[in-house]
């Protein structure tokens, strides 16, 4: 173990070192970036595309080294990298550094979207709450609009889940729990052979994402109505930030603000992902009338309950702001 450990920080330490994602122009500001998420993926994307737009403006005052993904960091150590600086900025879910901020998962439950939440002063008191509990600056908010949904082998009628055995990670495995399932937490890349050897009878997912694994060869049903935002995250380590010139802190915030504008691409995209699942043969269960009530109040309760058990003071804030 002792072994494996050195391998891993040698690793990651020598990509630090090395970047080899590209070689950085004379005179601008590195920033090393790492993701909670594989690279080419649907929940990496636009934060790509992000990282490219900067790169490529000739008259940017910074470049992003952006060294990868869970091959270069497992996810739930992500939190403490961008807490203490090992890394400048992450892209990752609540649900990854909750270890070091238990309430960030709240943010899945917002009722606001990013451009609501500028708007209406909101982002600012979250950013404030990150430094606070982070030592970050929270600079974007991607992926809203891509809700989770419960794709499952096994037919339900109603919002109990008993008899259900399914795959969860931390986000939603409180709900799934409430109603009934038995739970088990696995890797995402492992998800495929469970449902294929019969482990599982289904997994918790974004509309947005299942054909990056294959998912749907192993899948029947999904159930609507979605359930949580896809809560994914762009922070800055706070000493880092507060080494910018004030030119560099408005170019990376204008550019947080183009990432979020990509947000408003969703609605299209769910909609050409619904044919695509229902071309693959997929059928979908509507729960309607009070098991439609039913299913989305215990999501909802279930998340709070979890999250307030855990840090009641900082989700209490949090939930002041996003509901």
């Amino acid at each position: 173990m002792k072994n494996k450990n050195f391998m891993f920080s040698s690793l990651f330490l020598a990509l630090l070192i090395f970047p080899i994602s590209s070689v950085f122009a004379e005179g601008k500001l590195e920033i090393r970036a790492i993701s909670g998420f594989a690279t080419n993926t649907t929940l990496t994307r636009t934060f790509e595309m992000f990282v490219e737009k900067i790169n490529s403006d000739e008259s940017s005052p910074i470049e992003i080294n952006f060294i990868g993904g869970p091959e270069a960091m497992p996810p739930f150590q992500i939190g403490n990298a961008v807490k203490n600086g090992v890394v400048d900025m992450v892209l990752s879910t609540g649900a990854f550094y909750s270890n070091v901020m238990p309430a960030a998962d709240a943010l899945k439950l917002t009722n606001y979207s990013p451009q609501q939440l500028r708007a209406m002063g909101g982002w600012s008191k979250l950013q404030k709450i990150w430094k606070d509990e982070m030592n970050v600056h929270l600079l974007a908010f991607t992926n809203y609009g891509n809700q989770f949904h419960l794709y499952t082998n096994k037919l339900i009628n109603s919002a109990q889940l008993d008899g259900q055995r399914l795959r969860v990670t931390p986000i939603y495995r409180p709900f799934f729990a409430k109603l009934g399932a038995a739970v088990v937490q696995t890797a995402p890349g492992e998800v495929y052979t469970a449902l294929e050897r019969g482990v599982v009878d289904g997994y918790g997912w974004t509309m947005q994402g299942i054909f990056d694994l294959g998912l749907h060869e192993q899948t029947k049903y999904r159930v609507d109505p979605g359930f949580y935002q896809a809560e994914v995250t762009v922070m800055v380590n706070q000493r880092k930030w507060g080494s910018l010139t004030s030119d560099q802190k408005k170019y990376l915030t204008d550019s947080a603000i183009w990432l979020e504008s990509l947000n408003n691409e969703n609605e299209s995209i769910n909609k050409i992902e619904r044919k695509r699942q229902s071309e693959a043969g997929m059928e979908v269960i509507e729960l309607q009338g009070d098991e439609r009530e039913k299913y989305l109040a215990v999501a909802r309760d279930a998340a709070w309950a979890e999250v307030m058990n855990n840090s009641k003071d900082v989700a209490t804030k949090i939930k002041s702001i996003i509901e």
